[in-house]
């Protein structure tokens, strides 16, 4: 097969062209994580539900990856849960082992896109029933 000049020219065009308008690819989705916040007085020795809203809400690869949650008790201790999303929406219980501060770390870390992060911080009071102090 011989190809003069002017077609390997129309061609060369024609696939530059055909690069140049391509669509360009998207860009990953940015989720954002507002934890939910707690209602009440909260007592030591005591279970607390925690939870997370992702948005918007994850869809394909990203519906399935869950939150990693991180919560720091007032003398250090740190405990590790995963909050598994329905609909973007998800909660978990943990227990309230003393009273002080505690801070809890959402993580939500899709395949796909950049990693999300939300502090929530709060305070447990000692328990008037089980006398823990």
């Amino acid at each position: 097969m011989n190809f003069s000049r002017g077609t390997l020219t129309i061609a060369a065009l024609a696939g530059a062209t055909s690069i140049a308008l391509a669509p360009t690819a998207t860009a990953s989705t940015t989720y954002e994580i507002d934890p939910l916040p707690l209602i009440g007085t909260i007592y030591s020795n005591n279970l607390v539900t925690l939870g997370a809203l992702v948005l918007p809400i994850p869809a394909n690869g990203d519906g399935t990856t869950p939150v990693l949650l991180e919560i720091t008790e007032p003398d250090g201790d740190v405990t590790e849960r995963i909050i598994p999303l329905t609909l973007g929406l998800g909660t978990v219980a943990t227990v309230t082992n003393e009273p002080g501060r505690y801070t809890a770390v959402f993580t939500f870390d899709p395949p796909g896109g950049p990693e999300a992060e939300a502090t929530l911080e709060f305070d447990v009071v000692p328990s008037p029933f089980s006398g823990s102090s």
